[in-house]
């Protein structure tokens, strides 16, 4: 978490001292994004580093759809191997707060995988739920944006073969992430 925050101070540092001219924020953009996850599944929470796709289009300053895509390596312990993925699609709000910062807000759908290895058994837990988030977008030049956003999807996952006698878990995935995009 720490390397995460550095990272994002050292961005944002720098985005105070550049300048930005006046971007057209309409019209389609995609990025990449490195996250810190955290799942809560089973009464308990494990945390660690995923990276992302995202990518959507703007119809105006205020109006968007959004696409994101992430996946997430082993968050477990030495005897639980946990993994998760998510893919979410949303109408995204945006508020320009001048030339160079915006905010946004956004609501969606969500097809959510939970992959756990544990006691020998490989299990897979999927599902749909719900997506939400928030963020803040600096565009750095007419083109290039920072953004810097925190995600949670939830949903109600079903086991694919229940060898570890659960059928199903209630999950929510939490993801605080630092992306850069390309607007074009």
């Amino acid at each position: 978490m720490k390397k995460l925050s550095l990272v994002a101070a050292s961005l944002l540092s720098a985005l105070v001292v550049g300048q930005a001219s006046a971007a057209d924020t309409t019209g389609f953009y995609v990025g990449g994004a490195l996250n810190r996850v955290t799942v809560d599944a089973f009464d308990d929470s494990e945390s660690g580093t995923g990276l992302g796709v995202y990518g959507g289009y703007n119809f105006n300053e205020w109006f968007g759809l959004e696409a994101n895509l992430f996946a997430t390596g082993d968050l477990g312990d030495k005897d639980v191997d946990i993994s998760a993925g998510a893919f979410s699609f949303t109408p995204k709000f945006t508020m320009q707060i001048n030339d160079m910062f915006s905010a946004y807000a956004k609501v969606g759908v969500a097809s959510m995988a939970v992959k756990v290895e544990a006691l020998g058994f490989d299990e897979d837990f999927t599902g749909f739920g719900w997506t939400y988030g928030v963020g803040v977008n600096a565009a750095v030049t007419e083109h290039l944006n920072v953004r810097l956003s925190y995600d949670v999807t939830t949903g109600d996952l079903d086991a694919d073969h229940n060898y570890l006698n659960v059928k199903n878990i209630d999950t929510d995935i939490k993801q605080l992430a630092i992306g850069v995009h390309y607007q074009f």
